[in-house]
This record gives C-alpha cells, structure tokens and sequence, in this order.
C-alpha cells in the first residue's frame, strides 16, 4: 500500500479531529470498563488500520493466568487471498523473538512476498497485557507522529485491559467507534510540530512546550544528558528537579500493590513534575528514561523562580502539575496503600484526611476484598489494629494517627524544626489561606501551621454557590487547594496534621510550641483557627463518634449515605449546603432546626432549593433527644418543641452542623476573649478589655483593625469577634492582615 500524498488543510483539520477523537477514546480507561479484553484490542486493532492505512495489525492478549489466546489480526482489503492469522503470528514469533525487552523499535521483513515495515509495541510495562504489531509497505512507516500515536494507542489500551471490572459501559464504546471509524477515515500527513501536538490529546495533562517556551526555560537551569534506563527519581524522594525533556523520552511509573504499573509516556518537549513539588513533598512515581537524549534540569528553587517571574510558563506547569495530581487521585494512584472497612471510623479518618489534603491513595475494602481480609487474619491483626497503612511499599502502620500518617508519608519534610518566620499563620481556612498566599507573594518568609486540612470549615462544603466569580459555585475543597498550591507557588511552607498548642510570647520574636514539642519562632502571627461545630447538649454523640456521626459533607460522605434515610442539625448556610449536596445521593433527608424559620439565619438561594427539593423534608422547632444502636449509629429520635410530639427514624447517618466555638484555648490568658471566647481586636480592646485577666495594650500607638491585644498577633475569620460568618469576609481579613503586618515588621 502506497502513502498518499499531502492533502489539503481541511484535510489536515478532519484528521486532527480523527486522532484526537481515537485518542480520546483510549485515554479515557473509565468507559472501558465491563468491555472484554478482545473487544478493547479489536477496536484498536479497526481503527488503527484504517486511520493509518496499514497493511497488517496484529495483537496478542495475555489472559489472567498468563496463556496468551489467539490473536487477533487485521488486513487491509488488498491482501487477496487474506493470510491465515496463524501464519503471520508463527513468522511474528521468528521475526521477533520472545523477550520483548530486545525487539527492535521497526523491522523490515518479507511476507507472502510483500516487503512489510513492523513496528513492535508492548500493552503493558513490560508487555504483560499482550503484543501489538503494526505493518505497513511503505519505505517511510513508521514516521514521528505515527510512533507516537502507535505508543499513546498501545499504552492507554493497556491501562483500559488493567482497569476492565464490570460489563457496564460495553456497548456505548462499540456503537461510538462505529460511527467514529465509518465517519473519518484518513491517513497521517507530514511531520509538523502543529500535528505532533494534536496526536495527544490531553495537551493540558502533557503539553508540548514551544521550542520558544524551552529557550525561555533554559535561563534558569542547566542541560545534561540522560541515557537510557537511568532513573531521574524514584517513589519517596524529596526536593527532585523538574525535568524539561529536550531530545530523550521517559516513562513515568507507579509502584501498586499488584507491581508495577504505567502511568503514562513523555517525549521530547514535555515535562515532569506534578503539584506534590510545588509543596516540596516526597514523589509517588517514577520517572525512567526510554529515550536517551538531553534534558533540562531544573532544581526545586529554580523552578520556583521560573514560576515567580514567568507567568506564561506558570500558567502551563502548574495546570498540568495539578491535572496530574488530580489524575493520581482518580486512578488510586499514589505511595499509600489504606486497607480498612467501611464501618471502621478510623478508616473512615483517614481516607478523609488523606482525600481533603489532595493525596493519592488506594483504598482496599475488607468488607469486600476476601484476600486482604484472609491474610490479615493469617497475621492475627485485631480490630482495634485495622486500618492498615502501607507506604511507599515498605512501612506498614497499624491504625496510625493523622500525625503519624502525615509524617510516614513526608507532608511535612520540606519544614525546618525551630526556624525564624516573618509571619506564622495557625490555621489554614480561607483566611489562614488568604493570608499566606499575600504573604508568600510580597516576599515574607510565611509558615502555615493547620491541625488537620486546608480549608477549615469551609473546605467540608459541598458547593459554596454565592463565592464571587464561580456562578456555578465552588465546592469548599476545590477551592482550599487551589489556594493552597497559589501559596506553595509563592514559597509558602505549611504543616499539616499539627496543632499548636502554645504561645510563649514573654518576649519577641513568639514562641509557637506545637503539640510534638516542635517550638517556631514568629515576628508576626495571624491566628485563622476558625471555628468548631456545637455539639448538642440533649444527645451524647461521643458514643457513635466516627460511627454514624458527621461533622462535614464531602463526596466520601455521599457515597457512604447513598440510597438511606440521613439527618443534618443546623440552620445555617453549611448545614443547608450539605442537605442539599446530600439530597443528590440519600433517599431522604431531614432537616432539624432550633428555631421557627431559616430565615434569620441562611442564604435565601439555599432556603429556595431547600423548600423546593421533594428529597428534603425542612423541620422547624425541633431538635434530637435520643441516639440509638448498639455498636453503629441506627436510630435518631426528635422532638417538636412546640408541640412535645417525638419522631424517629432509622437511620446510620447523622450530620451536625449547628452553632460554632472558637477554636482559642491554646490563647486563654494570651490575648483578649470576649464571653464567648472569641478574638477581640482593633478598636474593641479599649472597651472590651478586663484589666483583672488581660494586659493593658502596651504600645503608644493604637493597635490596627486587626490586631488583637498582644501586639504583632492578628485575628482573622470566624475566631475574630465580631466577623461576618462568611468564606469571602474571611479571605478579605486574611489579605487585609498582611499590609498590617507589613507595618508590624517595620516597627521591629
């Protein structure tokens, strides 16, 4: 079969579409799932041949035990007679041999007389799916993007064979390739670096710089070479460069449990790196050169200037360094390994400390992996002991502690023990956030201490919808990592599963003790530590703490609640946010309500979906007398207030989202509380001051708006008295705090 030649730039834009359309297909594992094996590499095999115009495609897949079935093989309409399948798998075999590390990246051969070009691709790392061959007649098969979209096929076929459990999507992905393949059919045209970037099609994911992108790149870090099988880095290492790849290829891989496993290939023009470098935290893959040739090294504070003063090439790493965290995320593709139970509460903490902190993870469900529940009771691990935590495949931890966990698996390396900081935020909520975000990006050397997630309270809603420039609404977590990876852009350091505890402020710079010992020096400190969900004084909810009681909605939340009967406690905008999150999954949700209205009290947007939603039935005057269930949460009684009737209801799932406690013990005796224990500042302290329990202002200078009683010391968001309990007030103080501490920094 010949090439034809060049057609025209219509030509060029409809076979962009087709790759673009074939690829997409192939990188999306998801929709495969329930196809059987043969089906997957028969629609490879069809549209490979067409598309490219080949004369022969051949694929071999291994079954699970290892046997390899007969092969599938394609082709073209010239071939008269059409060989047997056999006879070319037999010449395949003599052709290649059969370790598969060897082959050569093409071959020429000779077969039923025709001279035939055979370029060799493994389905799997180390062709542990299958075997594919693709031939053509042409003197020139295979060129550049031909490779590429052969390699890009192979690769994300091989992910769709490992990730094929149920029989769901099966007939949706035939019927769309039938009509893609009847619609578009068309050949490869020249080389050019335009049609080298449409061959993949998740250019946002794995963008090709421009050769002027790279030449800007180039000023701050230096070119070496890389040769092939060497390993830039490894799972579990901290502070790797980032690897612009000028002429080599790399294949990034991921160490699971089942071994190892392809993420994805990179070649010539792209990059490494994903948000876990930014943060300056440990890798959870592995980077191996395929291709030698020269790279451009650039280390983590290199890069880190890189992203300061360019804003074009900020724009392209941090979006692909967050679109591949996010798809380590989906894929369960990370350096931890939870083996726990559903009904188990620890488990159930630390999937959600892990999930809110945007770390990959994969979860292995005792209640449904007979496996790992056989061999942990080989080695007699008790119930108390579950879940297991395997990291970066040689720690195992029994039931750890959040702390312990954050620590094994290094969310606090890149943090300097008894270090001098110019500002020291406790608390990272939306104006803990704010507030490092402002002071990373005006050049203060900044410390983010949270106690347990980026967020706070705010990052457990569900879609926050009245967030200025989101008119489709934001939820609380997506938009706490965004701010959290803006402030590690800046150099922000943060650490996370620690509270502190103490603050020695006798003399200056403070002293901020956190509850491992660990003591930070401060100039400055914003305190963003929020507020705590009341817990109702009628019930004891510590009895089904972690077994049916909630105090955020997240989508783990949802899954757990789906098709079931839950409750929410609460009038304000959380608890009708999350009852009207929860109503998308739950078959019905009750709405308990102190007061007669919610009128006082919620945004009027969420009273309108609350009292036009038929899953959500609203109850006024009413709040719980009485849990119920012998290890889990299973019933939930009520009562009217007005008229004394009881109401219950089976249920193993109860949120509560009433009232708020600030979170200051750790300043009794330190700085100015009202009664309640909230923060006063500014102009409040001269009339709010009890000289009998607080030090009288000490400055002649009056303290700023948001100083508290000790000066230096900042209150912000929901802990400060007086503030309005809203996401944007609190990210207005946080920034606002830091010209205030700019002045602060003057005076010292």
């Amino acid at each position: 079969m010949t090439k034809q030649p060049e057609g025209s730039p219509q030509e060029i834009k409809r076979l962009q579409r087709c790759i673009n359309d074939l690829v997409g297909i192939l990188a999306l594992p998801a929709i495969w799932t329930g196809a059987e094996p043969s089906q997957i590499v028969g629609t490879l095999s069809d549209s490979l041949l067409l598309m490219l115009q080949l004369d022969l495609i051949f694929v071999r897949v291994r079954g699970s035990s290892g046997e390899a079935p007969d092969p599938i093989v394609r082709f073209a309409q010239t071939w008269e007679p059409t060989p047997h399948p056999q006879e070319l798998a037999e010449m395949i075999a003599q052709w290649l041999g059969s370790d598969s590390q060897k082959w050569p990246a093409a071959i020429r051969k000779t077969f039923r007389g025709r001279e035939i070009s055979l370029v060799p691709l493994r389905l799997g790392l180390h062709g542990e799916f299958g075997t594919v061959v693709a031939g053509s007649q042409r003197v020139d098969f295979p060129q550049q993007t031909e490779k590429l979209l052969l390699s890009v096929a192979a690769n994300q076929a091989a992910i769709g064979l490992q990730e094929s459990t149920s029989r769901s999507a099966q007939r949706q992905v035939a019927s769309h390739l039938d009509k893609l393949v009847a619609q578009r059919t068309a050949e490869l045209a020249a080389t050019s670096e335009e049609l080298m970037k449409a061959v993949d099609v998740d250019t946002e994911t794995r963008p090709i710089l421009t050769q002027v992108e790279i030449d800007r790149a180039r000023a701050y870090g230096h070119v070496r070479r890389a040769e092939v099988g060497e390993v830039l880095y490894r799972p579990g290492e901290v502070g790797v460069p980032c690897f612009v790849l000028l002429s080599a290829g790399l294949e990034i891989v991921q160490s699971t449990i089942h071994g190892e496993r392809l993420v994805f290939n990179l070649f010539p023009g792209m990059f490494t790196g994903e948000a876990g470098m930014i943060a300056g935290q440990r890798t959870v893959v592995q980077a191996r050169v395929t291709q030698g040739g020269e790279i451009l090294e650039l280390r983590p504070e290199e890069l880190r200037t890189l992203v300061a003063r360019d804003a074009g090439l900020s724009k392209i790493l941090l979006q692909a360094f967050i679109l591949r965290r996010l798809m380590l995320i989906n894929r369960q593709l990370g350096n931890v390994v939870v083996i726990g139970s559903q009904h188990s509460a620890d488990t159930l903490r630390l999937r959600e400390f892990l999930g809110r902190n945007g770390h990959p993870y994969t979860y292995v469900d005792l209640d449904s992996d007979d496996t790992s529940r056989n061999l942990l009771d080989r080695f007699a691990i008790a119930v108390s002991e579950i879940p297991i935590v395997i990291g970066n495949g040689n720690m195992v931890l029994r039931n750890p502690s959040t702390a312990q966990l954050a620590d094994s698996i290094g969310l606090n390396d890149n943090i300097n023990k008894g270090s001098l900081y110019d500002l020291v935020i406790v608390g990272a909520g939306p104006a803990g956030l704010a507030a490092a975000v402002y002071g990373a990006s005006e050049g203060l050397n900044t410390l983010l201490i949270e106690s347990h997630a980026p967020g706070g309270q705010a990052g457990t809603s569900s879609k926050i919808e009245n967030y200025l420039g989101f008119e489709t609404g934001v939820s609380g977590q997506e938009l706490a990592t965004s701010a959290t990876r803006q402030a590690q852009k800046f150099g922000a350091k943060m650490a996370l599963a620690r509270a502190i505890v103490q603050l020695r402020c006798q003399r200056r710079p403070y002293e901020l003790v956190m509850d491992d010992g660990t003591v930070f020096f401060a100039r400055t400190i914003v305190v963003a530590t929020g507020a705590s969900y009341n817990k109702p004084t009628t019930v004891t909810l510590e009895r089904f703490a972690g077994r049916g009681i909630h105090y955020g909605a997240t989508h783990l939340e949802a899954q757990l609640c789906e098709d079931q009967e839950v409750i929410v406690v609460g009038g304000g905008n959380s608890a009708g946010q999350a009852a009207v999150f929860l109503s998308q999954t739950a078959r019905k949700v009750f709405m308990l309500v102190r007061g007669a209205d919610l009128a006082e009290s919620m945004s009027r947007y969420l009273i309108q979906r609350i009292s036009g939603n038929p899953s959500i039935e609203l109850l006024c005057n009413s709040e719980l007398c009485r849990l119920d269930g012998e290890k889990d949460l299973e019933e939930v009684s009520w009562i009217n207030k007005q008229t004394g009737q009881v109401r219950s209801v089976s249920t193993h799932h109860l949120f509560v989202m009433a009232g708020a406690s600030p979170n200051t013990n750790w300043l009794q005796g330190r700085v100015a509380l009202d009664e309640k224990g909230f923060i006063l500042t500014g102009r409040d302290l001269a009339l709010a001051i009890d000289p009998d329990r607080n030090l009288p202002w000490p400055l002649s200078r009056p303290p700023y708006m948001l100083e508290s009683s000790l000066p230096g010391v900042f209150a912000v968001g929901d802990v400060r008295a007086g503030s309005i309990k809203r996401v944007a007030s609190a990210v207005g103080e946080g920034s606002t705090s830091v010209s205030m501490v700019h002045r602060v920094l003057a005076e010292l």
